[in-house]
């Protein structure tokens, strides 16, 4: 696959261009420790399919930029902006304000005649940390009507639990939260507009994962490459519940899987 035989196979599409770079970017990116292929199975998408992800996206009114919309093993994957994008495509006037809220933050509302009326006054906006982030709300303003989304940190950890890894939720907590608060506000209000981009974002995670795991336990079994590690680890935690279980023979299968290719 080169830059320009997927260039020509999107029929140089306003786009085309940039996803093609991000495409071969994903391609040659190498693990910094290993020095090996970090996307690995990037090699199994054919053209054809590569060709199809990109038309999806674009069938959305969205570019597949690699940054707001990029691609993961498992399918596309949408940032919060790329929701705030979608809606101020199809509602042009719509005003959208999704936020978090940190501990010490003044934050209230109430709705008059249907209008949303609300303040939040962060106490100290340049000591906002992942730790003290107590929820999130998401307003959306437009000519359907005026909604208020508001979410608590429990809720943001519980479609943190239910991720098929936790790489991402780990490095970037904040904006996986703001999309989190988004999300759930689409789909409760503007379910008809989002169905497609949220059925795909889903696939990103396990409604069967067992969320009475501690964290630390998914993320030492997400680092685990090979089935000895594996096995030494579950003979460590043995007995410690079926979640727990459930976590290991799933990465079992992934670590089989990845040995087969």
């Amino acid at each position: 696959m080169t830059k320009e035989s997927l260039i020509n196979l999107l029929d140089q599409q306003e786009g085309a261009e940039q996803y093609a770079s991000y495409i071969i970017a994903l391609e040659n990116e190498k693990d910094k420790k290993t020095g090996k292929p970090k996307n690995p199975w990037i090699k199994f998408k054919s053209e054809e399919e590569l060709c199809d992800l990109f038309k999806r996206v674009k069938a959305q009114g969205l570019m597949f930029d690699g940054k707001h919309v990029t691609l993961q093993s498992r399918g596309i994957t949408y940032d919060y902006v790329a929701y705030k994008n979608k809606m101020l495509l199809a509602y042009p006037e719509s005003k959208i304000d999704v936020q978090l809220v940190y501990e010490g933050d003044e934050f209230s509302y109430s709705k008059v005649n249907g209008d949303i009326i609300y303040q939040h006054v962060p106490k100290d906006p340049f000591n906002q940390t992942d730790q003290n982030i107590i929820g999130g709300y998401c307003i959306i303003e437009s000519k359907r009507g005026h909604f208020i989304t508001t979410l608590t940190k429990a809720d943001i950890e519980k479609a943190r639990k239910v991720a098929k890894t936790d790489y991402i939720w780990r490095t970037w907590f904040a904006e996986m939260a703001l999309k989190t608060v988004i999300k759930k506000a689409v789909k409760f209000h503007f379910d008809d507009l989002y169905s497609d981009i949220i059925d795909e974002d889903n696939k990103e995670n396990d409604v069967d994962l067992p969320v009475d795991v501690d964290l630390k336990h998914k993320q030492a079994i997400e680092q685990i490459n090979d089935l000895k590690g594996l096995k030494e680890y579950w003979e460590k935690n043995r007995g410690k519940g079926k979640g727990l279980d459930k976590l290991l023979s799933d990465r079992k299968n992934f670590i089989t899987n990845k040995t087969n290719e």
